[in-house]
């Protein structure tokens, strides 16, 4: 599987994914509702990047958070971010967790299992690194909610590349049962991610989304083209401001 890679990543990042206050509260709240966990609860961010949920979490929900990647350059930024000291960051591999069984109260993880060759090893790891009751809650999209996004539709050479490694909202709740979690739902939300067209074209050229930065540099440049003459005739255009995703979550048996 084509990977992107992050080392590289890591130095333009945060430019294209800043989450507005708004998604950063609906998320947060969106956390605070399923896990139903209270200030103080250990909570693990698996492929936490650069920390923008590591971060907030911590700060605004109390959370004693710990921060895994397996880049150290995103970690360095992270790092960099977190002025107060406030998450534990470690540079680690998710399909093969540093740590002991019981060892968290939620692991939370965003777009990270289309990275990993092995996802259904990431989500048993997760049921053992969770207390029983624990809860994991997975935000990511599935190849239906992005196949017809301006990253898709401009930059065909990225269907290709996600079409081996975005996998089904069917397929990952199938992963969680085999792993041993229940009570396993998934929704799917609605993110207003850009305010208008140009920042959804400037958050493109930064290749927000990581699929722009595994494809050929001049399919890249061909798709920008397309993407600045879309926006250029139709600057208004709602489908570039929205994005839907799916959050998944499932618990760990008490009795486990």
């Amino acid at each position: 599987m084509i990977k992107a890679d992050y080392s590289e990543i890591a130095s333009y990042y945060d430019k294209g994914r800043t989450l507005t206050e708004k998604n950063l509260m609906m998320w947060l709240d969106l956390v605070a509702k399923f896990s139903r966990a209270s200030a103080g609860a250990k909570v693990l961010d698996l492929g936490c990047g650069t920390g923008r949920f590591s971060l907030p979490m911590a700060a605004r929900l109390g959370f004693d958070m710990t921060g895994v990647d397996s880049s150290a350059e995103m970690l360095v930024k992270a790092m960099e971010k977190d002025s107060n000291f406030n998450v534990r960051w470690i540079l680690g591999d998710a399909q093969a967790l540093a740590f002991p069984a019981g060892s968290f109260e939620i692991a939370f993880m965003s777009h990270l299992l289309h990275h990993c060759n092995h996802p259904p090893m990431v989500l048993k790891e997760c049921y053992r690194v969770l207390v029983p009751s624990g809860i994991i809650l997975i935000r990511y999209g599935t190849m239906d909610q992005i196949r017809n996004d301006a990253e898709h539709t401009f930059f065909p050479e990225a269907v290709e590349i996600d079409q081996q490694r975005i996998f089904s909202r069917e397929r990952l709740e199938k992963w969680l049962l085999d792993a041993g979690f229940v009570d396993i739902s998934s929704q799917e939300i609605m993110q207003q991610t850009y305010k208008t067209g140009a920042a959804h074209l400037d958050a493109a050229r930064a290749k927000s989304t990581s699929v722009l930065s595994m494809i050929s540099e001049e399919s890249f440049q061909a798709g920008l083209r397309r993407l600045e003459d879309h926006v250029a005739g139709n600057p208004n255009d709602k489908w570039l401001l929205c994005d839907r995703m799916t959050l998944t979550l499932g618990r760990k048996s008490k009795f486990a």
